[in-house]
């Protein structure tokens, strides 16, 4: 598993063996799952309804763009290319 900073409130970690790309937005909070599409998945904190995450399974098959349009925040997907390719 590999992990690395975006920017300081910002995190991801990228698995490997399952092709799964974990970004996490902000500090750990107890959090639930809503599937925005497909095995894309936004993390909601149950406190407050701020997202805290999102999970993307089979990260390199996907199309970013098309991924993007699911993702209410701005992710430098960019960079976490050249990182984890």
């Amino acid at each position: 598993m590999f992990v690395q900073n975006l920017q300081e409130n910002v995190k991801y970690s990228y698995d490997y063996d399952h092709d799964v790309l974990y970004i996490y937005l902000g500090e750990p909070k107890v959090s639930y799952d809503d599937e925005a599409a497909p095995g894309v998945f936004i993390r909601f904190s149950e406190e407050d309804e701020v997202i805290t995450g999102i999970v993307i399974m089979d990260y390199k098959k996907r199309d970013i763009e098309r991924i993007k349009k699911f993702i209410p925040v701005n992710i430098n997907f960019h960079m976490i290319n050249e990182q984890i390719h």
